[in-house]
């Protein structure tokens, strides 16, 4: 096992969905791997999610972990609000990061403001 944790961010999930063969391999190559429960109701709430995304969706979440967000994780809240104030994160993307960090993931994503943050790992795919 070499360690690899990652969290999967939202953009990286419909990336995984569709193909891409960079996520693909991380996810091969991972030892863990998990989304926030903010990812999962951010794809569940696109507006024009198909059935199929959905059901692929579902069976990709077998395979995963899901971090809950819950009022008394307080390591989590701290951490969120910490990097939403400090970071410049917007909120969604706060929560993300600090699960990544607490639960010690690397985020995979392609959004750039995660490259930005100091105290959260985050890894960019090939397109």
């Amino acid at each position: 096992m070499n360690g690899k944790r990652y969290l999967l961010d939202t953009n990286a999930v419909i990336q995984l969905l569709a193909g891409n063969p960079s996520l693909r391999k991380m996810v091969e190559d991972s030892d863990f791997l998990a989304i926030s429960v903010i990812s999962k109701l951010e794809f569940l709430s696109y507006p024009d999610l198909t059935e199929d995304e959905e059901n692929a969706f579902s069976e990709l979440l077998e395979d995963l972990n899901v971090f809950d967000l819950t009022a008394s994780d307080s390591a989590l809240m701290q951490e969120a609000v910490a990097m939403r104030i400090d970071g410049g994160l917007k909120l969604p993307d706060a929560v993300i990061a600090a699960t990544a960090l607490v639960n010690r993931c690397e985020v995979i994503t392609n959004d750039a403001h995660f490259a930005h943050q100091k105290r959260v790992q985050a890894r960019a795919y090939d397109l």
